[in-house]
C-alpha cells in the first residue's frame, strides 16, 4: 500500500493534475484543511498505454486513510532507526494524514493531503508540511534527483510561504513569494521560451489544462470576495475560485484573497 501510494504521489506530478485546496471551518474556529489531486487523467493515460480496452474483469476499488501519527506508532522502531532528519519529517508531520480513492470502472483516482487543526494558527506552515507529508517514501532522493534533471522542478513551485487570517469580519490568504536564484529564474523562464526544448514542451503539454482550486467553507455568510469570477454557493457560506496551474506558477499570488462576512 505504501509503494502505490508513493507511486501514485510522483506520477501526480507528471500529468495533467488538477489540485483542490480546501478549508472548512468550524464555529469555534476550528476546521480542516486538505489539499486533493485528482488523478483522473492519469488512469485514462494508463488504461490508453495499455492499449487493451476489452472488459476482463471488475476493476480495483481503494477507499483508504492513512493517519501519519498512527503509523508512526505502528513503526516507530523502525522510524527511529532512520537518520535525524528523516525522522524530523515524521514528527512534523504526525498531525496530517493522506487518502486515497480509486475506482477504475469510473475512472476515479483522487489523493489527498491534510490535517484537522485547532484554530487557524495551526495552519501556518501547512504548504511545507505538505511537502514533506510527499516525500516520506525510500526513492525520495530518487524522485529529487529526476526532479532537478527536469522540468518538473519549475512546474512544482517553489519555496513560496501563504499565510491564512480570520478574524470576526472575514478571512484572508496572502502568498509571499519565495526569492528564487538567478538559476531558477533561468530555468523557469526558458520552459516559456519558443524556444524550450521537446522535454519542456512534452511537460507543458501535461499541465496546460490543470488547474490550482480553492474552496473555502465559513459559519457565517460571506458578503464580498476580492478574486473576481469566484463563486458563491447558495448558502452563501462557501466561496471557490481556481487559477490555471500555469499562471499559477509564474504568479502565486493569483490565488491570493480577502473575504468579508456579513454582521
Amino acid at each position: 500500500m505504501k509503494k502505490l501510494i508513493v507511486i501514485l504521489t510522483f506520477l501526480s506530478f507528471l500529468t495533467s493534475c488538477n489540485v483542490t485546496e480546501t478549508i472548512v471551518f468550524n464555529e469555534d474556529g476550528s476546521g480542516e484543511f486538505i489539499s486533493s489531486f485528482d488523478m483522473g487523467e492519469m488512469m485514462a493515460q494508463m488504461k490508453a498505454m495499455g492499449g487493451d480496452t476489452e472488459k476482463k474483469e471488475k476493476g480495483k476499488v481503494m477507499d483508504t486513510t492513512m493517519v501519519f501519527a498512527d503509523m508512526m506508532e505502528i513503526y516507530k522502531d523502525s522510524i527511529a532507526a532512520l537518520p535525524e532528519d528523516k525522522q524530523a519529517t515524521f514528527e512534523a508531520i504526525k498531525d496530517m494524514y493522506m487518502t486515497m480513492k480509486m475506482d477504475e470502472d469510473s475512472g476515479e483516482m483522487n489523493m489527498g493531503i491534510g490535517m484537522k487543526f485547532k484554530s487557524i494558527e495551526d495552519l501556518k506552515g501547512i504548504q511545507e508540511k505538505i511537502k514533506k507529508a510527499q516525500s516520506i517514501n525510500q526513492q525520495a532522493d530518487q524522485v529529487d534527483m529526476m526532479k532537478n534533471q527536469s522540468p518538473l522542478g519549475a512546474l512544482e513551485g517553489g519555496n513560496d510561504k501563504v499565510d491564512y487570517n480570520m478574524t470576526a469580519n472575514g478571512f484572508s490568504r496572502k502568498t509571499t513569494v519565495g526569492e528564487k536564484s538567478e538559476e531558477e529564474i533561468e530555468e523557469l523562464n526558458s520552459l516559456f521560451n519558443d524556444e524550450a526544448d521537446e522535454m519542456s514542451k512534452e511537460f507543458l503539454k501535461y499541465f496546460e489544462a490543470s488547474k490550482y482550486t480553492i474552496k473555502l467553507v465559513f459559519p457565517k455568510k460571506i458578503k464580498s470576495v476580492s478574486v473576481e469570477g469566484a463563486k458563491i454557493s447558495d448558502d452563501g457560506k462557501t466561496v471557490t475560485y481556481a487559477a490555471s496551474w500555469m499562471d499559477y506558477i509564474k504568479n502565486p499570488e493569483l490565488l491570493d484573497v480577502d473575504v468579508t462576512f456579513y454582521e
